[in-house]
């Protein structure tokens, strides 16, 4: 299976102040290095934002970004200094530009990430956190570097795998999908076909039966209207959540992390771009973000406030399990996801 996010995952770096650094290796089986404090804030950033994307721990095949090692490796070479580091990491994520791409392969694997407003303090703490200590890696990465890289990688000054490369990037020939473009303007087509159709019929449901009669109406009708809309694109369709109503429908952990990136995307503002996942079964998977509008919070809003009494008493009756209320319009509730037999 491989992996393409146009432009959608979060390279979520780095920040911290230069400051010396004293490591003291811990005594017994399993021994860590007991890390100076400062490097702590780099260090939480990076394991409860950046693994989102880039996992230490996830198969080959589930990888929606590049490892955080495999940044490493390509940024730091042996004679890089931890303020050049911190400086390219700086350069990088202000302005994410193709002319100053370091990782060709991810690039045409996942897509150049969005520009993402992160503080030069925040840059520095993860920069720090990444160029002092030794960062875990997937398992299936050495063979994957070895395979793709040519030979001549040292391990650098001491501070870690990942530094002292001599080998030219061989990655322009990696991953690439063929018919991206068809899979994503049809995505997009099929999804918005769904949409409609579903707005389409939800609308005179409200009209005719009100917000609560609109709850039944979804419970029974909604698959089969985006049923049709598959079947007629020759497709399968899906809306997933982090926060379902049907609990069907609940996201995956790796979807939920497809749905995180959607979400700041949205919220800093650049451009949303969709997620191509090809299978190594000739199948692809496109998703894209479903927002709320106003006629959305009449059943997904605030209770007392968008959504009324009747209603709710309807959504405890049809969905006892309910997580999908608390949205603000313009928010990102969920995701279409769109399965292609690969042409």
């Amino acid at each position: 299976m491989r992996l393409l996010i146009i432009g959608l995952v979060t390279l979520l770096f780095f920040s911290c102040k230069d400051a010396k650094k004293e490591y003291q290796r811990m005594e017994g089986e399993g021994a860590e290095l007991a890390m100076d404090a400062s490097l702590i804030p780099g260090k939480e950033i990076v394991k409860n934002e950046c693994y989102i994307c880039h996992s230490p721990v996830a198969s080959e095949e589930n990888m929606i970004a590049p490892p955080m090692v495999a940044v490493k490796w390509h940024y730091i070479e042996e004679q890089t200094s931890k303020e050049e580091f911190t400086e390219a990491l700086l350069n990088w994520l202000n302005d994410p530009q193709p002319e100053k791409v370091k990782m060709h392969g991810a690039v045409r694997k996942f897509g150049i990430m969005p520009y993402q407003p992160y503080t030069e303090e925040e840059v520095k703490d993860i920069a720090s956190y990444l160029y002092e200590t030794e960062i875990p890696q997937p398992e299936w990465y050495e063979a994957h570097r070895k395979n793709k890289h040519q030979q001549g990688k040292g391990m650098g000054k001491g501070k870690g795998k990942g530094k002292g490369k001599n080998a030219t990037i061989g990655e322009e020939e990696d991953f690439f999908f063929p018919r991206a473009e068809f899979y994503l303007e049809n995505g997009a087509s099929i999804s918005a076909a769904a949409q409609g159709a579903l707005g389409k019929k939800l609308i005179k449901a409200i009209q005719e039966k009100g917000p609560e009669g609109a709850i039944s109406f979804c419970k029974v009708n909604a698959s089969g209207i985006t049923d049709s809309v598959a079947i007629m694109n020759n497709v399968r369709i899906n809306r997933v959540s982090d926060k379902p109503r049907n609990q069907e429908n609940k996201a995956s952990d790796e979807e939920q992390g497809y749905i995180i990136a959607f979400k700041r995307q949205l919220e800093n503002q650049v451009e949303i771009r969709p997620i191509l996942k090809e299978m190594a079964n000739d199948e692809v998977y496109y998703y894209s973000p479903i927002t709320t509008n106003a006629m959305c919070l009449q059943c997904h809003g605030t209770p007392d406030k968008e959504i009324q009494q009747p209603v709710q008493l309807a959504l405890k009756n049809y969905y006892p399990e309910d997580k999908a209320v608390g949205y603000v319009d313009g928010e990102v509730r969920g995701m279409w996801k769109i399965q292609f037999v690969k042409e």
